[in-house]
């Protein structure tokens, strides 16, 4: 279960100042900005595919949370390109958010990189603003599984999705298809999460959090390897035709 200090950290994390990308201060209370990558190159990428170089650096330490603007499918409305020597993390994003734009981040306390739409929506419901009065995972399961079914695991979210989804079927009087279940491995940690009257956005950080404890207190298995620290994304993909009844899909992916 996870303990009241590591809910107090995590209500913390709202508690974040914005950084402007070209007044970033490096400084020992945001260790994450000082480190140094010592090769990073991007050409004509998309700030997804920027950021998940990024973190392919050191999954150990950069944790991102990431708030795509909303946008149709197979839309790009953005090309970076960046190749750089022995840049720190904080210079990389600078310039990122330079060449784009479109983004700001934010370092929220704790390390989590959190960048989001600078003037655009991310999310025109307002799902991420959803309150969950009681968000619980039990078993076997990879921290990133949390973050991939989280539609699954919130309540509110859950019952939301599946009234906007049974009113588009009921005006077209057909039946939505049931999902069929997703397994868990036998490898997987132990997760054992409970967090309470926090919005989706705050459990989706407090889950990074988590992984990175799970990471410190598992011990290796027979190879070595510990259980991945995870960072989550939520991207909005408009169709007024998608049968979510939302207007368009919304997904969160862990990466």
């Amino acid at each position: 279960m996870l303990t009241f200090d590591l809910i107090l950290y995590t209500v913390m994390l709202l508690a974040s100042t914005a950084q402007p990308c070209q007044e970033t201060k490096l400084s020992p209370s945001v260790p994450v900005l000082s480190e140094i990558v010592e090769s990073f190159d991007v050409q004509n990428s998309t700030m997804e595919e920027a950021l998940r170089a990024l973190r392919q650096h050191d999954f150990a330490n950069i944790l991102i949370g990431f708030e795509k603007i909303a946008h149709r499918k197979g839309e790009r409305t953005e090309s970076l390109s960046l190749s750089t020597k022995s840049a720190t993390v904080g210079e990389i994003l600078d310039k990122l958010c330079q060449q784009s734009k479109q983004y700001r981040y934010e370092i929220i306390e704790g390390g989590i990189i959190y960048v989001h739409p600078a003037h655009a929506e991310s999310d025109p419901l307002g799902l991420l603003n959803i309150r969950i009065s009681d968000f619980v995972v039990q078993g076997k399961m990879v921290p990133a599984a949390i973050i991939v079914r989280i539609g699954e695991f919130a309540p509110e979210l859950n019952s939301y999705l599946d009234r906007k989804k049974n009113e588009y079927y009921s005006r077209r009087g057909i039946s939505p298809a049931s999902p069929g279940a997703i397994g868990h491995g036998n490898m997987d940690p132990n997760v054992n999460l409970h967090l309470r009257n926090m919005t989706l956005r705050e459990i989706l950080n407090a889950t990074v959090v988590y992984s990175v404890r799970l990471r410190d207190e598992t011990p290796a298995d027979w190879t070595g390897n510990k259980p991945p620290t995870t960072s989550w994304m939520y991207e909005f993909v408009t169709n007024p035709d998608a049968p979510t009844g939302l207007g368009g899909t919304p997904r969160w992916v862990a990466f």
